[in-house]
């Protein structure tokens, strides 16, 4: 399956993290800001834990299995974001801006 594009103003975008995070596929949340969701932060921070052979990862205020197949990217529309550093530490940015003078 492909990766599945969510948007944090999307009233299942929860829901969607969830099956994603189970099953093992991408997810893309587009257009963030520079406030993050904190129901985020367990996926961000990678706060997984097993239980005998599942791997498992509280998510709001469920705890749902973890496939370790899942990838998490983000974009931004913002020029030049400023995270906090929790954020900053937990992830890799990368700036894809396009410039004229190349």
């Amino acid at each position: 399956q492909g990766i599945k594009i969510v948007d944090l103003k999307m009233s299942d975008w929860m829901r969607q993290m969830e099956n994603a995070i189970q099953f093992g596929n991408p997810v893309l949340i587009q257009d963030v800001g520079e406030d993050l969701d904190p129901a985020l932060e367990p996926v961000l921070s990678k706060a997984v834990t097993k239980k005998g052979n599942a791997f498992l990862i509280k998510l709001g205020e469920k705890e749902i299995d973890y496939n370790q197949d899942f990838k998490l990217y983000i974009t931004t529309k913002l020029s030049n974001p400023h995270y906090t550093p929790e954020v900053s530490t937990k992830s890799t940015v990368i700036n894809f801006a396009v410039k004229e003078d190349g």
